[in-house]
């Protein structure tokens, strides 16, 4: 069918006709360049009609003398929308063979890693990649092959330096083991990171490590489970035998932190921050009250104050335990963000951090050296605990059926100016390290 056909097949007669003049034109000119060239080129554009067909498999094509060719005009017709164009100059396997002097099955071997070729041989038809600009499309490799070398990884927050180290530990780890880490976060939304879980296995990745975000359903680890997606869970533990998990024991270091206050002096001690559901929270208050309870102290729960940890929400947390008729002389905080923020509420309430409050963070993060005074904390380990659940989902990956492992990290006590004893006390006061 002609285009001015094609043109008046319903719809506004004008447009069409606009439509139809402009294909006659470019038409027109087309032949006329391949009159004068001689021959029909090899560049070609493809433009895609929405309303019908203009022309065999209802496509108008559109040259030029020289590269890809178009529209003498520089416009497609109205109502079109996709244009596809081929390079004649685009570099293939082919080429990275014959300028190396290898065959293609051997340059696809090299794309692919393979430890099969020499290392000159690989040398070789990398330096002809380099000189001639290739690059390796690895999705479609990927589709052939029905293989992914990605890694899903879905944290919690960005902005935290804990989940920075994390990261950073899985990407180094994934690397030796030739695969790259897409990441992810879901900023604690569980809606949003189902969301994510489905748009990764939908891009092909090969396994997912996941930092489940507070209140996390059951349901979309039971979807994971029945597409077979390799998962491990990091970080925070998640009521599922199902899943590879790699995080510390969050149990044991708010039981280490509480002993270490108890043994100081201090008997009022607080837990600052955190959200309930949240499983590491969970577990660092129950180790503070089996802690608190082995020592023959009442737990009040006046002086467990529930926040969003954030850079500013200790200032209002600290401000909530202050104001009760018996405050207290010492305090765990959810993490180390938190407790820095609570340095700054004691200072605003003309109160000086370690000497009229006890502070013990958790994570371990490099500002807690920095701060003034320097923060005690509970190291835990986030560099071993991302190379951990690296090596688990790879290792799932490559043995689907291999039985479920755990790997929970030992936290170590790190001590420093800002956990005294409480100035009433007798107890003697022990050396800090100021790192």
């Amino acid at each position: 069918m002609g285009a001015r056909q094609h043109a008046l097949r319903g719809g506004r007669r004008s447009d069409r006709c606009q439509a139809a003049s402009h294909g006659d034109r470019c038409a027109r000119a087309d032949r006329r360049a391949d009159r004068e060239a001689g021959h029909r080129r090899p560049g070609w554009r493809r433009s895609a009609s929405d309303t019908g067909n203009a022309g065999r498999n209802g496509d108008t094509i559109h040259r030029r003398p020289e590269g890809g060719h178009f529209c003498p005009e520089g416009q497609a017709r109205p109502g079109l929308r996709r244009t596809i164009v081929r390079s004649e100059n685009r570099v293939t396997i082919n080429d990275i063979a014959r300028h190396s002097g290898v065959s293609r099955s051997t340059v696809s071997l090299v794309l692919r890693g393979s430890s099969r070729i020499s290392k000159a041989t690989v040398d070789k038809v990398k330096a002809s990649i380099d000189a001639l600009g290739y690059t390796y499309n690895r999705s479609a490799a990927n589709l052939r092959t029905q293989t992914s070398q990605a890694i899903g990884l879905i944290i919690n927050d960005l902005m935290n330096p804990f989940f920075t180290e994390l990261t950073a530990a899985i990407e180094e780890a994934a690397d030796r083991e030739g695969f790259f880490v897409y990441l992810v976060q879901s900023n604690e939304d569980p809606e949003r990171q189902n969301k994510l879980c489905t748009s990764l296995v939908e891009h092909g990745v090969a396994g997912l490590i996941i930092c489940p975000a507070t209140g996390s359903p059951r349901e979309t680890f039971d979807r994971l489970h029945t597409q077979r997606v390799p998962v491990c869970i990091a970080v925070r533990p998640f009521p599922d035998d199902r899943f590879d998990f790699s995080g510390p024991d969050n149990f044991r270091a708010a039981e280490l932190a509480t002993n270490e206050l108890l043994e100081l002096g201090h008997e009022r001690i607080a837990f600052l921050g955190g959200e309930r559901g949240n499983p590491s929270r969970d577990d660092r208050v129950a180790g503070y009250f089996k802690a608190l309870q082995q020592a023959g102290i009442t737990f009040d729960p006046e002086l467990v104050v529930e926040s969003r940890p954030s850079r500013q929400s200790g200032v209002a947390d600290v401000e909530k335990v202050l104001g009760l008729p018996n405050p207290p002389t010492a305090a765990l905080c959810y993490n180390d963000f938190v407790a820095i923020s609570v340095m700054h509420g004691l200072r605003r309430n003309e109160m000086e951090p370690g000497r009229d409050m006890a502070l013990i963070g958790f994570d371990g993060m490099p500002e807690a050296e920095m701060s003034h005074p320097t923060l005690s904390t509970v190291s835990l380990r986030p560099r071993l605990i991302g190379t951990e659940a690296a090596n688990l989902v790879i290792d799932r990956i490559k043995s689907a059926d291999r039985p479920i492992l755990r790997r929970v990290q030992s936290p170590e006590l790190v001590l420093r100016e800002s956990s005294e004893a409480p100035r009433q006390s007798n107890s003697p006061t022990r050396n800090r390290n100021p790192r």
